[in-house]
């Protein structure tokens, strides 16, 4: 019982530590209050309507309403024209947003309010003592990684697996991450896919819908 509670006791410790560490990282640093590089990505408002187009077909093929079965390609330019006036009702709302595909992976940079990002503990607690203005200033958020498929069935989900989380020009470890969004984290990086959908690959400058 004693080594029970003894590891119950270091777990805490341990726990109060990463959060002390990752406090010092955040507010102290003022290299997450200083914008990186972010390359333009160019759209217009057709490749917004492209993308819709596209994302019609997926749902088409969901609904037996259309037979095609080759793969649907969305280009960069139809994402980040898509991302940004759709991506109000995530759990992160980023505007400007610029997505790129690249080696298989998702790169998005997006500039919120510093505020948007304390949403798990123990950061939502310490929010109300930080005055309005720090709170307010803008913060670009950083984000990289892998697009996977899972599920089984009808509950199938999209998913991001993080690689690389920066705030501003601080690289952070991608748990930081999860820790800073709490459980809205979830629905900013994982979302429901219609069954048909069966794996989204990435390739340079485009993104992959292949369905059963």
């Amino acid at each position: 019982m004693k080594l029970g509670c003894f590891g119950c006791l270091l777990l805490i410790v341990t726990l109060l530590v990463i959060v002390v560490v990752v406090l010092g990282v955040i507010f102290l640093s003022t290299n997450i209050f200083s914008p990186p590089d972010v390359p333009t990505v160019s759209f217009t408002r057709s490749d917004g309507y492209a993308a819709q187009q596209k994302l019609y077909e997926v749902a088409s093929r969901q609904a037996g309403r259309s037979s095609r079965r080759d793969p649907i390609v969305i280009t960069q330019p139809e994402a980040n024209a898509f991302l940004s006036r759709h991506l109000e009702q995530s759990g992160l709302p980023l505007s400007p947003i610029v997505v790129r595909f690249s080696k298989g992976q998702v790169l998005a940079q997006g500039q919120t309010a510093f505020r948007n990002l304390l949403k798990g503990p123990p950061f939502a607690q310490l929010a109300p003592y930080i005055s309005d203005k720090r709170l307010d200033e803008p913060v670009w958020v950083t984000v990289q990684g892998a697009i996977k498929v899972g599920g089984t069935g009808s509950s199938r989900h999209g998913s991001v697996e993080v690689s690389q989380f920066a705030l501003g020009k601080q690289h952070l470890g991608s748990f930081l991450l999860f820790l800073l969004m709490g459980p809205s984290g979830d629905g900013l990086l994982q979302w429901p896919l219609p069954a048909v959908v069966d794996e989204i690959r990435i390739g340079d400058g485009q993104l992959f819908i292949s369905t059963r």
